[in-house]
């Protein structure tokens, strides 16, 4: 057991190699499959039962993934099926191979109401040139037609991270329990981050498997996305960490989707809320004067906003600017055609 700097417990010294797994719990195993971006994996979890296997998010659609896949499928699953596929949101990381998986083996996917019918838009609109209103969403933000060009040429390139989702699927609610082998598991739902994030608690055994709703070194992103310009997601995330935080004893073992599993769940929501809190009071004291999306980037971000990571940018950016907004700290200006913030 090692201590990391902000107080979290680690249990495990090693970390699965490419194609192996390993047991974090009884019945309970680690998968980490690379990714093909700056976070550069993504852990998945392997539930067995006595007739078969439970696999909990995919990784990404690539060639690289399936291989490993395939060869986890001969060295462990040769005796067993798998038997249904849990996807806890929609992000292509955790979703991208569930329509592969779910044909390979003939199961259902399980997902929430939320999460399953904004993958399906969303995989409907990336295989197309984005709609002129998304490029509009960034434009608005001060992003610049440079960078608006390369945001374009590059918008179809996600399709060919995720494989086509099964039209039908098993619908997953919050407090729902689950019985999958000799364990319940009950899905609790956060918000923020996406729709209807499904994390799952094992009470017996303590154990969450926690997507990307709390992870242990860096906060989950929360955007607004150009569907839907004026939400307020990081209200609902602020809302969920303390809603986990009633839910979860604090010696739960947390099995997040990116870093290592970690005891301190209480301690990392509440530093994770406090961090947010940090950045809208600098938000607020920096929009003294009028202020666009992209003036706001270095107040809310130690990294430098660029081509490659302009989305999740702006989408961090305006769930910030919006949360001020609604709580009537800040006033919105759209009249130049770039949107302007400013303290009321």
């Amino acid at each position: 057991m090692k201590t990391g700097s902000n107080g979290l417990s680690y249990p495990f010294e090693n970390r699965p190699t490419p194609g192996e797994i390993i047991e974090v719990g009884p019945g309970i195993y680690w998968v980490r499959m690379p990714l093909p971006i700056s976070l550069n994996h993504i852990n998945l979890w392997l539930l067995e039962e006595q007739d078969g296997w439970t696999m909990i998010d995919t990784g990404m659609a690539t060639e690289d993934t399936k291989v490993l896949w395939e060869e986890i499928f001969k060295r462990y699953f040769s005796a067993k099926p798998v038997k249904r596929v849990i996807v806890t949101h929609m992000h292509l990381d955790h979703l991208g191979l569930a329509g592969w998986l779910v044909d390979k083996w003939g199961v259902e996917l399980y997902m929430s109401r939320a999460e399953y019918l904004t993958s399906r838009v969303i995989a409907a609109e990336i295989s197309s040139e984005p709609p002129e209103s998304t490029v509009d969403f960034f434009r608005a933000a001060g992003i610049d037609d440079v960078a608006l060009n390369e945001f374009k040429a590059r918008f179809r390139s996600r399709s060919d991270f995720v494989s086509p989702l099964p039209t039908a699927y098993k619908r997953l609610v919050d407090n729902q329990n689950l019985q999958i082998g000799s364990h319940q598991w009950t899905v609790i739902v956060g918000e923020g981050h996406s729709p209807e994030h499904v994390c799952l608690l094992c009470k017996s055994l303590n154990i969450m498997i926690a997507g990307d709703q709390i992870l242990p070194r860096i906060s989950p992103n929360i955007s607004v996305r150009p569907n839907e310009p004026d939400a307020n997601p990081l209200q609902d995330w602020l809302r969920s960490c303390e809603y986990f935080k009633n839910k979860l004893d604090e010696d739960v073992l947390i099995l997040p989707s990116h870093g290592d599993p970690f005891y301190g769940a209480h301690l990392r929501l509440q530093e994770m809320i406090d961090e947010h809190k940090v950045g809208l009071k600098k938000l607020y004291d920096f929009c003294s004067e009028s202020r666009s999306v992209t003036d706001v980037f270095p107040v809310l971000f130690k990294s430098k906003i660029n081509s490659g990571n302009m989305v999740i940018g702006v989408g961090e950016a305006l769930a910030h600017l919006n949360h001020l907004v609604a709580s009537e700290d800040l006033k919105l200006d759209t009249t130049s055609g770039i949107a302007r913030y400013k303290q009321t």
